[in-house]
């Protein structure tokens, strides 16, 4: 909730500051920058007509300076005027209105002040003028950018979810905080008429009402948001897939015993198993240990999720030998 308040203010201060800026100051922003790029850094609508008193100069000194400056500067004047000279009279005429019109008083606030690094989306659009593809993928981006954030978020908000029901089914069935002395377990219900188990290690499981099953409440069970489940990545594979992926045959991965070609001592060639081959036992032997290997012992397998009815997510234990199995009511 924080988090929304904060993209909220921060898109209205931009909404506030992007419209401060009309045409008019768009149009100023675009001179200035041309004028310094050709001109050079640090030169100004009034030292570019030779006003050595800047936003002081008088109606009258500025018209008197425009046309000193445009006899200088006039095509005519020029036996093959270039591309850069036309512009550059033009943009003279633009500076003229602009100091002898009420644009001036936006030039000289600006000017004193200090023009802004961001200058609004509809400048720089006019300014680069990018292409349709350019906008589809600016947007694209945008919008894989803003599904992952989702993504995080709606995790966050399920973990939380799961770590209050953990905690307080917990306080719950132990009032002082502390497992039961006889390491007994213990059944509470909450307010919708679900039934949890706590047990004495401190898990929570939570009981099927249909099939008496129960399932463990485990936050890490919950997947972190991950770019592969944006639309930024699903995309591209739903398009492939729909289209030229339907036409080509997808390979099946097959694990082949390498044989290794080498030369014996007598000159014959003999073929020589693989590492990975060599590591696998007989069929007919036994593994090494295995005789005295419980099962009780075998690797703990990864538990699944399950979503009840009410929608929630828990873990559904492995039913594999030494895996944890679903306790029953």
């Amino acid at each position: 909730m924080r988090l929304q308040s904060i993209l909220l203010l921060l898109t209205a201060i931009y909404a506030v500051v992007v419209a401060a800026w009309d045409e008019k100051d768009q149009e100023i922003f675009r001179i200035s920058e041309d004028l310094e790029k050709v001109e050079g850094k640090g030169t100004s609508f009034y030292s570019f007509l030779g006003l050595e008193k800047g936003p002081s100069s008088s109606l009258d000194e500025i018209t008197k300076a425009y046309r000193k400056k445009s006899r200088l500067l006039h095509p005519d004047k020029m036996r093959n005027p270039s591309k850069e000279a036309t512009d550059r009279f033009a943009r003279l005429g633009v500076i003229a209105n602009i100091l002898r019109g009420p644009e001036k008083e936006r030039y000289d606030f600006f000017l004193q002040k200090g023009f802004p690094k961001w200058k609004g989306t509809g400048y720089y659009y006019a300014r680069f003028r990018p292409g349709l593809g350019m906008v589809f993928v600016f947007l694209y981006l945008i919008t894989g950018a803003a599904h992952y954030l989702i993504l995080s978020m709606n995790a966050k908000n399920e973990r939380a979810r799961m770590e209050r029901y953990i905690s307080e089914c917990k306080a719950q069935a132990w009032p002082n905080g502390y497992p039961p002395a006889d390491a007994s377990k213990r059944r509470v219900q909450d307010s919708t008429g679900r039934i949890f188990t706590i047990y004495a290690d401190g898990t929570v499981w939570i009981v099927d009402a249909a099939s008496g099953h129960e399932y463990l409440l485990d936050v890490d069970e919950i997947p972190d948001a991950q770019w592969k489940n944006t639309l930024l990545v699903k995309l591209p594979k739903w398009a492939w897939n729909s289209t030229l992926g339907k036409y080509i045959p997808k390979r099946e991965a097959k694990i082949v015993p390498e044989e290794i070609k080498v030369t014996a001592a007598n000159g014959q060639r003999q073929s020589k198993k693989s590492k990975s081959e060599d590591r696998l036992p007989a069929a007919s032997e036994p593994a090494e240990g295995a005789a005295s290997k419980k099962i009780g012992d075998a690797p703990k397998m990864p538990l699944k999720t399950k979503t009840l009815a009410d929608g929630s997510v828990v873990a559904e234990a492995s039913n594999v030998a030494g895996g944890r199995r679903r306790r029953k009511k």
